[in-house]
């Protein structure tokens, strides 16, 4: 609580407590004066009469001369008493009014400090606070916002107008919970909700507070920490598996070649016979490049850390993967911002990453379409990366999809190993750097590769 909840009176602006004693003072003073004035007049007339007789025509301009002292006395006091009370009053309002205007300029500045969105509606629907980080969240100005009912800031079936309803007509509210919203920036948020009742002074329902916060980046985080927890499981295991594979796996390879010739000698070979080996032949060799991938996913590998030049790895892959685009009718595309600094990895590491994403986007547009690589410099406060987007005009994921993407073996292509993001993010992971997706079912993929930058070459 910023204040006290005020004490209920006839009249709350006058401060009684103050005054009481004050006048109680005042009247005491008054009447010391009064009886020291009558003592001081008893004492006069006895100097003035001493050894002589009182003439009576003395007692009525005495009794007089009392009664206006009296009168005097009463109006002093009257007249210093609403003085003093106008006094106090108004000393005790400049008081309240500057300890009210710190109140309110400590609340506003905890309104707009706090990490948190913050919207207050009263009891009408009308938006009658906003804070900066509701406008960021929300994406919309103050002037949108304030003002304005919540019925026109937010259209019909949107989740935020549902808990607004909620709250304002039949007073249910929510603790948390998180909500899709926008897209903005070409990506959908998450945004996490809450809503509150607001009381008045008078302990009465005044309206409503609404809290949003943006989440987007902290689900993330928690599905890279989720994924790197199941990868740091796998690793151990897959490493010996694949071990294990690798040895049968040649034997057999061996074997059948040896069986290929041996069958050639003695005459050769049915066609059905030939078609057999030939298939098998095939299979081995598609389980011996699935392993070679499953390996390098698996063991950790030595990096030649060395300056790298992204517009040259850019240029290279754009020169390895153009034919493969044309096949395909992709127009491959892509737009290097000037300055770009270089990174620290290794070359060989981040041109594979890089090729299995755009083989990806690739694969996600069968009838063709437009795949672009994006570099540029990010900057916020202090810290500095490059960014690299890959986007494409394909099918899309769904969003129950998205979360298992860097998982291995997790594949939404018929025939595809599920290993070529997961090591896209093995990748990432060696060179500190991050990877994430942006999708929608229909309306293409974003890819986009974050390296850290050293802070002495920041452009």
């Amino acid at each position: 609580m910023f204040r006290p909840t005020p004490e209920t009176t006839l009249f709350p602006r006058i401060p009684y407590r103050l005054i009481a004693p004050v006048l109680l003072i005042l009247a005491l003073v008054v009447s010391v004066i009064l009886l020291f004035s009558l003592e001081r007049e008893k004492l006069l007339l006895q100097d003035f009469t001493e050894g002589k007789r009182i003439p009576m025509e003395l007692f009525p301009a005495l009794w007089q001369h009392r009664s206006d002292l009296i009168v005097v006395t009463l109006l002093v006091f009257l007249v210093s008493a609403i003085g003093i009370a106008a006094a106090i009053t108004f000393l005790h309002y400049d008081s309240t009014r500057r300890t009210l205007e710190e109140v309110k300029g400590l609340a506003r500045n905890i309104l707009q400090s706090i990490p948190t969105g913050v919207l207050t509606l009263n009891r009408a629907g009308v938006i009658t606070a906003v804070n900066p980080m509701a406008e960021a969240v929300l994406k919309r100005s103050g002037e949108e916002l304030l003002a304005h009912s919540y019925e026109s800031v937010f259209v019909e079936g949107d989740t935020i107008r549902g808990a607004l309803d909620e709250a304002l007509r039949s007073h249910e509210y929510l603790s948390q919970k998180d909500v899709p919203y926008g897209p903005h920036d070409g990506m959908l948020h998450t945004i996490r909700i809450g809503t509150a009742e607001l009381t008045g002074d008078d302990g009465q329902p005044a309206g409503v507070i609404l809290q949003a916060q943006d989440v987007t980046e902290w689900l993330n985080l928690e599905r890279r920490v989720l994924v790197a927890e199941k990868l740091a499981a796998i690793h151990t295991l897959s490493a010996g598996v694949a071990h294990e594979l690798r040895n049968p796996l040649s034997a057999m390879d061996l074997n059948l070649h040896l069986l290929d010739e041996a069958l050639k000698e003695r005459g050769g070979l049915a066609q059905d016979v030939a078609h057999y080996l030939h298939v098998v032949n095939a299979e081995c060799r598609r389980l011996s490049a699935i392993l070679d991938n499953f390996m390098k996913f698996a063991r950790p590998t030595l990096m030649g850390i060395h300056e790298v030049d992204l517009r040259k790895v850019i240029a290279h892959v754009m020169a390895l993967m153009q034919f493969e685009a044309q096949e395909r009718k992709i127009r491959l595309e892509e737009r290097v911002e000037e300055g770009l600094p270089p990174v620290f990895g290794d070359e060989t590491q981040i041109s594979q990453a890089l090729v299995n994403i755009v083989v990806n986007a690739f694969q996600a547009m069968p009838d063709g379409g437009r795949c672009s690589i994006i570099a540029r410099i990010r900057r916020n406060a202090d810290v500095c990366w490059v960014e690299v987007a890959v986007s494409d005009t394909g099918v899309g994921i769904k969003k129950d999809d998205l979360s298992h993407l860097f998982e291995p073996f997790h594949t939404t292509k018929a025939g595809g190993t599920g290993l070529g993001l997961a090591i896209a993010y093995r990748i990432m992971q060696d060179h500190g750097g991050a990877i994430r997706v942006a999708s929608m079912p229909g309306s293409g993929t974003t890819v986009i590769m974050q390296f850290p930058v050293e802070p002495s070459r920041k452009a």
